[in-house]
């Protein structure tokens, strides 16, 4: 559980700010979202290998693009 405590005269936006990150780190959003709905053994599992089949897509995509530099080349426009 999130627990946050308010220092004197701190901004609410702050504190709230705070709890976010506190609510994000601790994974309750996530927990919420997975148990809005029951799911068999099956159905996670397969849910699972699916979204390691999109992790790992992505990894290649990104390994295969050219890497970014630093020099700026500028271009002769005609």
């Amino acid at each position: 559980m999130a627990v946050i405590t308010v220092h004197q005269n701190e901004p609410i936006d702050s504190v709230l700010r705070r709890f976010q990150r506190q609510v994000i780190k601790e994974g309750i959003i996530s927990d919420v979202l997975d148990k809005r709905c029951h799911l068999s053994k099956s159905e996670a599992r397969r849910v699972k290998v699916h979204e390691l089949e999109r992790s790992a897509k992505r990894k290649r995509r990104r390994s295969k693009s050219k890497p970014r530099t630093s020099v700026h080349v500028k271009k002769k426009m005609f």
